[in-house]
């Protein structure tokens, strides 16, 4: 069963705010047949376009995902991803009334949750798997990513380090399966240094941020809650790094396969995660 393709038994909908424009939104996960792959459909808008979870639709990755075709877009999908990633669901529409996914409690543990409701089937079909047999790397400045191969498995290694800025560096490591991504990773919550929160304010984004769906890491190493300023207690001491890990794989999933290797990041954000993810799909369409 754990090679067979998966959906969900029955729809299930969820609502909210959007964390970065903070405009309400619903959306509606449906089951989809065996090799449909993951997509949104944008039920707001006129002709109901359909937009592929696919890293060759990718618009922008500043801050978060984007995804784009013709003139349909939608936002903030990562974390959605990484759900869908961690209970092995390759075939749903997403049905989104809105442009931006619900924030949620700032980590992929709210869809989960949802997603489990809606019962996890298997289908006939097997998965695509991508089994790296070389190294594959990308790199920007001092972010790097590297994919390379291993006997079995998907094993993950982030080290987060901010120039000995803010908090001292962090290295995680994981390996992947839907047990150790529910229990170590997939409740790791959206997090900003605190130099991000005038960026943002400039760029009329946050408007969704909330006490409870994210926190702030302060210039001393301090942590907050983004709004009230108070003290903000973590999930798991480590639970900045956890969350990088979280998008990593969230991102890495819109190459559409399932991965078989070790891939180790340092510093990487949505650019860097989708870049390799770019790389891993044109190889495997070439396969």
């Amino acid at each position: 069963m754990d090679n067979l393709q998966k959906t969900i038994g029955q729809p299930v909908e969820c609502s909210g705010w959007g964390m970065f424009r903070g405009e309400s939104v619903r959306i509606k996960f449906k089951p989809a047949p065996v090799n449909s792959g993951i997509h949104f459909v944008r039920v707001d808008l006129p002709s109901r376009p359909i937009i592929p979870a696919n890293v060759h639709f990718l618009s922008n990755t500043a801050k978060r995902i984007f995804l784009k075709k013709d003139d349909a877009e939608i936002e903030g999908i990562e974390h959605v991803m990484a759900a869908l990633a961690g209970l092995g669901i390759d075939n749903i529409e997403i049905e989104i009334h809105g442009r931006e996914m619900p924030a949620g409690d700032g980590s992929a543990k709210y869809f989960m949750d949802i997603l489990k409701e809606a019962t996890v089937v298997a289908l006939g079909g097997e998965k695509h798997i991508f089994i790296i047999q070389e190294p594959i790397m990308v790199r920007n400045g001092n972010a790097s990513i590297i994919a390379l191969p291993i006997n079995e498995g998907l094993l993950l290694s982030y080290t987060l380090d901010f120039d000995g800025f803010f908090i001292d560096p962090q290295t995680y490591e994981i390996e992947f399966n839907e047990e150790n991504f529910s229990r170590e990773v997939a409740s790791a919550r959206t997090f900003g240094l605190s130099t991000y929160v005038e960026e943002f304010k400039k760029l009329g984004l946050g408007k969704g941020v909330t006490d409870d769906n994210s926190y702030v890491i302060q210039k001393d190493g301090k942590i907050t809650k983004p709004l009230s300023l108070s003290p903000a207690e973590l999930r798991f001491p480590n639970e900045h790094v956890r969350h990088k890990i979280l998008d990593l794989i969230g991102d890495l999933y819109l190459a559409n396969v399932v991965l078989k290797g070790h891939i180790v990041a340092k510093r990487s954000g949505h650019f860097l995660n989708a870049e390799l993810a770019r790389k891993i799909a044109n190889i495997a369409c070439k396969a």
